[in-house]
Formats: C-alpha cells, sequence, structure tokens
C-alpha cells in the first residue's frame, strides 16, 4: 500500500510503503525482551543488540558508511579509589570529612589533590553576560576552593530572567566547572539547595563502591575531553555546611538574597580552610558502537539527513528479594524510537524515488550516561558534519499520554517544524496528531541537542515521560504500538522531505545554547 504525498504546494510528490506494524512488534519483541537484560553501556547485550541492528540495516538494504555499520569510539570506565579525602580547618579545630555520609565526588571530578586552599562561596557559580549575572564578579578564587549551589538563581520563578522554570546551560555541573576552572579555582564543592530540600546530603555519584545496592558495573562513563578541569569536584552535605557557613540556615539566608535580589552573595569564606582535598579516579578504556546505515541521495549525495533513536537502556538491577523482576527493559526508553528507526529505514529504502540528499540512519549507544554515543557522533562524524543538513531524533515515543505528540527543537529551525506541521495535516488529514511545543526544559536530555549544539537544525519526537519511567514496569504490554507507527511515519516522511529541498534550512541558536566552535 502506497501514500503519495505533496511537501510544498510548488514541490515533488513522493511515494513511501507504508510502515509496518508486524514488523515493529517484532523489533520491540526483540530490544525490549529480557534477554537483552536492559541494553546497559556497556555490556554484551548491547554489543548483542548492536549486531542485531547492522544486520538489520543490511538486510533491508541500507549501504554502510564507509565501509561499515559501526561507529566506534573510546569511553572510559571511572572507578572511585584511594585516596580520596576532604580535610577541613576551622579555627583551631581539624575536621575530616566522611566519604559518603559528608562527601561524595562526582564523575565529572577529576584525579588531583589540593594541599591547601582558601574557601570562597561563588553563589551558583555562574557567569552570564546575556542575563547581566556574575558570581564571579568582584570575587578572587584563583588558588582556591569553591563552594556553589546547584541550579540558577530564582529557579522557581516563572518569570525569572534565566528562562523561567526551564533550566539554562549555565545550571549545568559542566558548565560551572569550566567557569570555576576558567576563574583559577582548584577544586569545587557542590550543595543543594537548602530551600529545596529537608536535609542537606551529598548528591554526587552512586558509585557502587559506597552503596552496596548499586550493581558493580553501574560505573560512569565519560569521554576524555582536554577541555575538562582536572581539578576535585565533589558535593557536600550538612556536615561541611555548618562548618564553612555557621548554620544551614545562613545559607538558606545566602540562597534567598540572590533570589530576592537578582544579585550575588558571593565571598572569601574567611573562618574555614582546606587542608587536603584530593579525589583519585581510576579508569579503564571501553570500546562502545553506535550503528549505521545510509541511503545514498541521487542528486547531493554527499549531504546528508540523519534519523536518530538511542538504543542503550538503564540496564537491570540486583533486587533485595529474587523472585522480583530487576530488568529495565526500556520498552518505551528508547526500544519505541529504535523500533521507529528500524521501520523508518525498511520503508524508506524501498520507496521508489530517492530525495536529493543522503539519508543516514543512525542507533546511538550511550545515551542514558550523558549521549556520549551522540556526542562522539557529532565530534568525530564518518562523514564530514558540516554536512549534515538535519536530525530527526525519536526518543520515548510509545505511549499515548493525551494524545500529544511534543515536538522540540522548533524554535532553533522554524521551517523545519512548519514542514512537520504540514506532513502531520498532509499525512492523516482529519486524524492529524495533536503537535505541542512545551518540551524544552527536556532538549539536552537527548540525542538531538549533539546535533543542535553543531548548529544543525533538529527536531525532537517525544510522546511525554511517565510513572514507569527508569523503572522495571516500562514493559512492552503499555505501548501503543499504532501510535508509534504513525509517529514514525511522521518522522520520516518529514525527514524525507527535508533531505529532498532544494535548499538548506537554516539554524537559529537559542540565548544559551553551547554551540560548539
Amino acid at each position: 500500500m502506497l501514500h503519495v504525498f505533496t511537501t510544498f504546494a510548488e514541490g515533488p510528490s513522493f511515494s513511501v510503503p507504508e510502515l509496518s506494524l508486524s514488523r515493529a512488534k517484532s523489533h520491540m519483541n526483540k530490544l525490549a525482551s529480557d534477554e537483552m537484560k536492559g541494553r546497559n553501556t556497556p555490556s554484551p547485550e548491547l554489543e548483542q543488540s548492536a549486531e542485531y541492528l547492522a544486520n538489520e540495516f543490511k538486510e533491508i538494504g541500507l549501504f554502510p558508511v564507509n565501509g561499515s555499520y559501526f561507529h566506534t569510539y573510546t569511553l572510559e570506565r571511572l572507578h572511585l579509589d584511594k585516596p580520596t579525602s576532604l580535610l577541613v580547618k576551622k579555627g583551631f579545630m581539624v575536621a575530616e570529612m566522611q566519604l559518603k555520609d559528608d562527601f561524595v565526588p562526582f564523575e565529572y571530578s577529576g584525579s588531583a589533590n589540593v594541599e591547601y586552599a582558601q574557601v570562597a562561596f561563588a553563589g551558583f557559580g555562574i557567569t552570564a553576560p546575556e542575563y547581566k549575572y556574575d558570581d564571579y564578579k568582584d570575587l578572587d578564587v584563583k588558588g582556591k576552593v569553591v563552594v556553589i549551589l546547584r541550579g540558577e538563581p530564582q529557579m522557581d520563578n516563572e518569570n525569572s530572567p534565566f528562562d523561567g522554570k526551564r533550566f539554562t546551560k549555565y545550571s549545568r555541573l559542566q558548565s560551572k566547572m569550566k567557569t570555576a576552572y576558567s576563574q583559577g579555582a582548584v577544586g569545587i564543592i557542590v550543595l543543594q539547595s537548602p530551600l529545596n530540600t529537608l536535609k542537606l546530603r551529598p548528591s554526587g555519584f552512586p558509585w557502587p563502591s559506597l552503596y552496596p545496592n548499586v550493581p558493580a558495573d553501574a560505573l560512569p562513563l565519560s569521554r576524555k575531553n582536554a577541555d575538562t578541569p582536572n581539578i576535585p569536584v565533589v558535593s557536600a552535605g550538612e556536615h561541611f555546611v555548618e562548618l564553612a557557613f555557621g548554620s544551614v540556615d545562613t545559607l538558606k539566608s545566602l540562597h534567598k538574597h540572590i533570589d530576592s535580589l537578582f544579585k550575588p552573595q558571593s565571598r572569601l569564606l574567611g573562618e574555614i580552610e582546606v587542608l587536603n582535598f584530593q579525589t583519585t579516579l581510576r579508569t579503564e578504556k571501553v570500546e562502545v558502537r553506535n550503528v549505521m546505515g545510509m541511503i545514498k541521495g541521487s542528486e547531493l549525495p554527499n549531504e546528508y539527513v540523519v534519523i536518530g533513536a538511542h538504543y542503550d537502556h538503564v540496564g537491570y538491577s540486583k533486587p533485595n528479594d529474587p523472585s522480583k523482576d530487576s530488568i529495565y527493559n526500556g520498552a518505551d526508553d528508547n526500544a519505541s524510537g529504535t523500533t521507529g528507526l528500524l521501520i523508518s529505514a525498511e520503508a524508506l529504502a524501498n520507496a521508489a524515488i530517492k530525495p536529493k540528499r543522503s539519508m543516514m540512519f543512525v542507533a546511538f549507544s550511550g545515551e542514558e550516561k550523558g549521549l556520549l554515543g551522540s556526542k562522539a557522533f557529532a565530534d568525530t562524524p564518518p562523514l564530514p558534519i558540516s554536512q549534515c543538513a538535519a536530525m530527526f531524533n525519536m526518543d520515548m515515543i510509545g505511549r499515548s499520554i493525551n494524545d500529544t505528540l511534543y515536538i522540540g527543537g522548533n524554535t532553533r529551525c522554524k521551517e523545519l517544524a512548519n514542514l512537520n506541521a504540514e506532513m502531520n495535516r498532509t499525512l492523516f488529514e482529519s486524524d492529524s496528531m495533536h503537535l505541542a511545543y512545551t518540551i524544552e526544559q527536556y532538549f539536552f536530555r537527548s540525542d538531538q541537542a549533539s546535533f543542535a549544539m553543531k548548529r544543525i537544525p533538529v527536531l525532537f519526537f517525544y510522546t511525554g515521560e511517565h510513572e514507569d519511567y527508569h523503572k522495571v514496569s516500562d514493559e512492552i504490554s503499555k505501548l501503543d504500538m499504532d501510535r508509534l507507527v504513525k509517529i514514525s511515519t511522521l518522522c520520516s516522511h518529514t525527514a524525507w522531505a527535508t533531505a529532498d529541498l532544494p535548499m538548506r534550512l537554516p539554524f537559529t541558536p537559542l540565548p544559551g545554547d553551547d554551540l560548539s566552535d
């Protein structure tokens, strides 16, 4: 059965075979089965999934990219090691902070040792010229350990200059690390907001060596980056706050002043000194794979449009009760998007007419560990990233929540969003989906962000968060497979139409986008 559509009034019509519901169910039953054990990055089951995807790409007629269906990248698996310590002096008293109870290193921490340093409070640790806010103005932190709060000023205020309640790039710890390091800080201690927490506890990475219920292989992964500051970065709790500020109430007061005045309250914490601050992370190299295949374009084959979805999830846990389910199958997150990718690739590969540009289908690994696979793809692409005309990402498209399909990326390329909306009306007519554009807060949590930060127009297809998110209850039985096929149909047709446009669409960054040079 064929559908014929027109992308623009003056544009060409094209035909694409109907996306297969039966094939979608077959792929889903494989990817979200207990056999795949939650497809953790890295794991033997993730590799098994990669082989399955590559074989499917080959079977449906996709071409390998540069002779391979795999894009391989190297990660470092991090182990918390000894010595890891934080020794603080206040007056004549020396206090040794206890690992786990008083402080916990982040996975972003360097492996470094500070022998002695003064301590400074730098508010939220933000320098944001476009918002006329700078926690480091008139504060010298060179050679000092910096204490900062999580989040942003006025983060509970819809009218906050920092984009209301939606977090900007300045809320991200990596951004705060780079800012502190550029100011000369030698270490960072991060505190949770005392206004939103009953008891201040360390909230660093849940290292298996510290928490017995965490699986031994649930270790953080990172891509080696020369720009990452090699300084200790930890989260601290109430004991440290009482030493540094005198009381939790003092920290609350500073936080409230920042919020009410929209003015930094940065200062030297003169009563406290760090005598020793050390984090030790042992690294282990791991190779991981994205999976890719291509349809060659008819006129501009060196340019390409990407349809992507991450195929990893979060693995399995160690249950207290062995009789209970412990496998995070990730049916919606994101076997749904991966299934959509496969049925889209099969339909487009069998289309009688090829678009002007090539189309690349990419299944990303490492998304759950911080978009690692898509970042690796965008940073070390198999084809020049400058030749990528657009990227379409399907992540969690398997549920029917309020019959709404959420679209992200629309504000960075309105032309692409308009094309998608037109395609929705043309494809489904009276049965067109309700498109909502209210998910900017999720934008940096999925793989389209890695492409957008390379100035590539993107669209993100998403049916919304639900109570089964990252739980063992994210099962196949709760999916709406007909709707998954419908969303995949919209994504694949809009991507085809984009690949066939006579011109490339523009990208417009938003304030706060952390664009790559």
